[in-house]
């Protein structure tokens, strides 16, 4: 028997967000390509921030037919936020005269988004970013196997917060209260596995 969905937030409505959403306004186009894995995941974080951002777009696909209309967007001010060894500190964009119009997210577990790289090489034609700060993650209900894990939406808010100066704390309260659920619903003994809260 299915659940009721919220229209709103498209979450079960015992789960409903939408007393938490805080919609914010940023000058940079938020761009997510996820693995159709990601999709139903119930931790899937991209679509918290879809809730929350106005100028943020989920695609969904592997192959790079899926991501046409993305192939020609301005290379000089594009960029994809990976951990590549060849990428420029986000930090460094701060005090440079280029503008970042567009950033380039891929959401997955860390095997789904190398494989979403290696299948579309012409995110190759943009420059990379990465994080000379790592911030510490506060997402706990997925098992990272690296130690500068973030997830989608951690990313991303550091991303917005390093570029504009925005507040995007809206953004990790919406994080807190959706693991929040997730970790209420767990039974105790897979509840124990994980660390949630002060």
């Amino acid at each position: 028997m299915s659940r009721t969905l919220c229209e709103n937030c498209h979450y079960p409505k015992s789960h409903c967000l939408c007393d938490v959403v805080t919609q914010l306004t940023h000058r940079t186009r938020i761009i997510i390509l996820q693995h159709p894995s990601e999709v139903k995941a119930a931790k899937n974080t991209a679509r918290l921030l879809q809730l929350s951002l106005q100028n943020a777009e989920i695609w969904i696909g592997e192959s790079p037919e899926d991501f046409l209309p993305l192939h020609s967007l301005d290379q000089s001010s594009t960029f994809v936020v990976y951990p590549d060894e060849k990428a420029v500190m986000l930090e460094e964009y701060t005090q440079s005269s280029t503008q970042v119009e567009a950033l380039i997210f891929l959401d997955g577990t860390w095997k789904k988004a190398f494989k979403l790289l290696q299948l579309n090489n012409w995110l190759t034609r943009y420059p990379f970013l990465s994080f000379a700060v790592l911030p510490t993650s506060r997402y706990t209900l997925r098992k990272a196997p690296r130690a500068d894990s973030l997830s989608t939406l951690e990313a991303v808010a550091y991303s917005l917060a390093t570029l504009e100066n925005i507040e995007v704390a809206p953004l990790y309260a919406l994080l807190d209260a959706m693991m929040q659920q997730q970790f209420d619903a767990m039974p105790p003994h897979i509840r124990s596995r994980y660390h949630f809260g002060p």
